[in-house]
């Protein structure tokens, strides 16, 4: 659900609510940040991911290498 809707959904809840107050949000969700920001993490997260599995395969195969030679 988009958070502008959200928004609007709860202020006219509110408004049909009688002796109950709530705080106005909308100036608040607005500022939040867009969703493309957050996808840019995700990218970042996954790029670290996987240069972590490359790192971990070659420490791994090195290590194979290593104990191949040893006990051969």
């Amino acid at each position: 659900m988009n958070l502008r809707k959200r928004a609007e959904r709860n202020e006219l809840e509110a408004r049909q609510e009688d002796g109950v107050s709530r705080v106005d949000t909308p100036e608040k969700l607005a500022e939040t940040p867009e969703s493309g920001s957050s996808l840019l993490a995700l990218c970042g997260l996954g790029l670290a991911g996987i240069a972590m599995l490359g790192w971990i395969c070659a420490l791994a195969w090195l290590a194979w290498r290593f104990f191949d030679w040893l006990l051969f």
